[in-house]
């Protein structure tokens, strides 16, 4: 048994999928299992991955129709072999030692969970700039004991290592059939692990503008962050959490759906975008009348405030398509 299982979907990432893959091969940490896990991909991204699983036995590919990045990447847990596992996107790619220096991490303090930083990089101009997750190397933290850890760490699925075990024991999966289902499943994964340790350090290389990145794109889909605003909710209710957490579940869906509001600056459909602010602060409200009254500081960015409030952002975005 390997110690650490790599879970790659793929998806027409052909352009993209040599160097996501060497990066893995490139660890300085070895003892690993690659699971390839082609999600129905139209392109070369099969015969990509089944080349490399010929040259290094390490690498498995799973091959399955269609089902979204979730479903991928609960298709690559069900057949993981080791205690922990780690989520790779497939346009990305990672640093030589992240899978060295999170085993590390993990086994020296027992977390359930390690949260390193980032390396944003952004194609047109070929710069990087670092997203750090606010906790020192030295700390463990758990949500029962410091709540604001909720409110300070990406809730991608990329940037953590966790034990395989914190998934299974607690019955979480990643919501099929949503995007940003990174949302619908971290806050699960946080308030369930005991122990959250962190590593100040960007081993991770993410491509903030690559073209066709659905992070980017307004469409009916960009409905799914109230879906997945809603998913932890739910769940905290469910564990019977919201009223403990209730100031963490208002920021993160906040500034979360604030931050798809500002993917209506450049849409023309006036109906399309007035209906989708309407229903973003119709959940809002209903969920935390009180909004954007919190705890945390949801306006964070110097223009937020207009995002804030939806006669504000209407009227921006009236004032704005008239002055272009």
């Amino acid at each position: 048994m390997s110690k650490v299982s790599i879970i790659v979907p793929i998806y027409n990432v052909e352009e993209y999928l040599p160097k996501c893959i060497e990066s893995c091969l490139a660890q300085t940490f070895t003892d690993f299992e690659l699971i390839l896990v082609n999600d129905g991909s139209k392109d070369n991204g099969l015969a990509i991955c089944q080349e490399y699983e010929k040259k290094d036995t390490r690498i498995q590919v799973l091959d399955k129709p269609n089902g979204g990045l979730s479903d991928a990447r609960n298709a690559g847990m069900k057949i993981a072999t080791s205690p922990y596992i780690y989520f790779l996107d497939s346009d990305d790619f990672i640093e030589p030692t992240l899978i060295e220096k999170c085993v590390k991490r993990l086994e020296e303090t027992n977390a359930d969970m390690v949260i390193f930083d980032v390396y944003q990089y952004f194609m047109k101009t070929n710069t990087k700039e670092i997203i750090r997750n606010g906790y020192a190397n030295n700390l463990c933290v758990n949500v029962n004991d410091e709540p604001e850890v909720l409110t300070k760490v990406l809730n991608a699925a990329w940037n953590k290592m966790y034990k395989l075990s914190l998934f299974k024991d607690n019955n979480i999966e990643y919501p099929v059939g949503y995007y940003y289902e990174d949302l619908g499943t971290t806050y699960k994964l946080m308030l369930k692990a005991n122990k959250i340790c962190f590593i100040n350090e960007p081993l991770y290389d993410y491509l903030a503008d690559r073209p066709g990145n659905i992070t980017q794109q307004f469409n009916q889909k960009t409905y799914h962050i109230i879906d997945m605003a809603n998913e932890i909710v739910e769940y905290y209710k469910k564990e019977n959490e919201f009223d403990k957490y209730k100031n963490e579940l208002m920021f993160i869906t906040g500034v979360n759906i604030m931050e798809c509001l500002k993917k209506t600056r450049n849409i023309n459909d006036e109906k399309a975008v007035n209906q989708f602010i309407d229903d973003c602060f119709s959940y809002i409200h209903k969920t935390f009348p009180e909004f954007p009254k919190c705890k945390y500081e949801i306006c964070r960015q110097k223009n937020d405030w207009i995002y804030a409030n939806p006669k504000i952002l209407k009227l921006y975005l009236k004032v704005r398509k008239y002055l272009h």
